[in-house]
């Protein structure tokens, strides 16, 4: 599954689902989720955990985990030393940060023509934490050389996701001003490969997005775009069963009393072939459609627990679960016997999907860790949120029509909406008067492409930048130049700009015939 075909499915939701709001038939649901015990439980958790509980920044991953994919690092075929414009190709890095995207405007611009300068700034480039961060500015000079004036919306794309905005964005500014912008954004940009070695075992792996060209084509009709522009998916007409659990209690972990992890587990009938279950704040499941049995877990937060006093649920979709029990178990293995004095309040009542998920985003946004370093104005708009979740849940959940593996379980929390990688927009609308022009210019930090020790031990301290010159936009950019400056401590390895910065040459002009540019560096080695 590549990224054109998870753009068309972005849009669908099971049929049956919608379909069920006038008709009540019921939404199918895929069997073969596995049957586990307490040692099984934990290698599905692992696999399906979402990116953003590991705490700490995380690589935008271009394979598999662990798997590195084809690379030319050779920092020894850079020609004389300085990279040289002779290199024909950049590297495939295993962490790809995309590239520099050019200015769009999709349409009004025609008659306007730009110029646009894109400076690299090295200084303090190696010393911060994430080295391979660099000041760049993207600069066009928008001229109108007709006889009247033209006001257009215009798009700075950019690649990022939602938990690393509050580095990516960019300041958008018009003559100097910082402008009024409007942030879009737009569907899952990568696709979902099988585990190496696990060719039976579904799509369980992120497979984001690692050269330009996938990009490239992503972006080039547009569609891309418009897709941003849209709605989020409307979940509304799709009835749901809610069962919400709340005021749970039970003993704290006590390893002298052999209770190291608490929980409650729910337990009911079901016909597989008639009924799919999504939950929130559930930890462990054991699955069997053959006895149409079901049991959903979780541990018993301790009292410093984030998510002590939240609410969980299980969202019921088609017919309703029968014969619904609870009890508290001394661990959370779906094999544990050993019971102990637990309980906890079940709620049940009917509404549309829509809502019900929207109770649960809240909770799920509310405790993000990595956000909650962030100041609130940093963090990203919670409606943005929610509806990439509508979006992710309707394009790969089991409310899809194909679900990716992945997200089998059918629990919320697994759904990598903060950490799957998107083209964002910055959004602005300028007049440009006859006879004149304006300025705009997208100052940002810019990510470096790099690879891990483990996969090409000679390119680890070799960063990449690309940069692309045109994709489908109204707007003549007539010419464009690079320039390069704080350059001290710094080396080429490989690049198709020219730049020779012993020589003297740290600006050079871009030939909009050529697609892409790539300057691949690194600290500068000592004699």
């Amino acid at each position: 599954m590549n990224g054109e075909d998870l753009f068309d499915a972005i849009t669908q939701v099971r049929d049956a689902l919608v379909d069920e709001a006038a008709q009540t038939e019921p939404a199918k649901v895929r069997a073969g989720w596995l049957k586990f015990g307490a040692a099984a439980a934990a290698v599905v958790l692992v696999v399906g955990l979402g990116a953003g509980v590991l705490g700490g920044k995380l690589p935008r991953l271009s394979s598999g985990f662990g798997v590195a994919p084809p690379t030319n690092n050779d920092p020894g075929s850079a020609p004389g030393g300085d990279g040289g414009p002779g290199h024909d190709e950049g590297s495939v890095f295993m962490s790809y940060a995309g590239p520099v995207f050019p200015l769009a405007v999709p349409s009004g611009g025609e008659g306007l023509i730009a110029q646009r300068e894109v400076t690299y700034d090295f200084s303090g480039w190696g010393e911060q934490p994430w080295p391979h961060q660099m000041p760049t500015t993207d600069r066009y000079t928008i001229g109108n050389p007709t006889g009247e004036d033209k006001t257009v919306t215009l798009y700075y794309p950019f690649a990022s996701s939602l938990g690393d905005l509050k580095d990516d964005t960019p300041v958008l500014k018009v003559d100097g001003a910082e402008a009024e912008t409007t942030l879009r954004v737009g569907s899952y940009s990568g696709g979902f490969q099988t585990v190496p070695g696990g060719e039976d075992a579904g799509l369980l792996n992120l497979e984001q997005f690692n050269s330009w060209e996938q990009y490239r084509d992503l972006l080039s009709d547009g569609r891309y775009l418009e897709n941003a522009l849209g709605d989020h998916h409307d979940l509304s007409d799709i009835p749901v069963t809610v069962y919400e659990f709340s005021n749970y209690w039970g003993p704290q972990p006590d390893s002298a009393k052999g209770i190291p992890n608490a929980t409650i587990r729910a337990e009911f009938d079901l016909d597989y072939s008639r009924t799919t279950v999504l939950a929130y704040g559930f930890h462990g499941a054991g699955i069997d459609p053959d006895a149409g049995h079901m049991m959903q877990s979780f541990s018993i937060p301790r009292e410093f627990d984030p998510e002590n006093g939240d609410a969980f649920y299980l969202f019921v979709l088609g017919d309703d679960i029968a014969n619904l029990t609870t009890q508290g178990y001394a661990t959370g293995g779906a094999d544990t016997r050993d019971t102990i004095e637990a309980g906890v309040d079940v709620e049940r009542y009917v509404t549309d999907l829509d809502s019900a998920l929207r109770k649960a985003a809240e909770q799920m946004y509310r405790r993000c860790s990595w956000w909650s370093e962030w100041d609130e104005a940093d963090r990203p708009d919670f409606e943005m949120y929610f509806g990439l979740l509508k979006d992710d849940l309707a394009a790969y959940g089991l409310i899809a029509d194909e679900p990716v593996a992945r997200y089998d379980t059918g629990w919320l929390q697994e759904m990598d909406v903060v950490w799957m990688n998107r083209v964002f927009y910055l959004e602005a609308g300028v007049t440009v008067p006859a006879g004149g022009s304006v300025t705009v210019e997208a100052a940002f930090s810019k990510g470096g492409s790099y690879d891990f020790y483990c996969g090409s031990p000679e390119g680890e301290s070799v960063y990449g930048y690309d940069l692309m010159t045109r994709l489908d936009s109204s707007l003549e950019i007539a010419q464009q130049t690079a320039r390069a400056v704080n350059t001290d401590g710094v080396e080429i390895v490989r690049q198709n700009y020219g730049f020779d910065w012993a020589g003297g040459v740290d600006t050079v002009g871009l030939d909009p015939a050529e697609e892409h540019y790539y300057l691949e560096i690194r600290a500068a080695q000592s004699e």
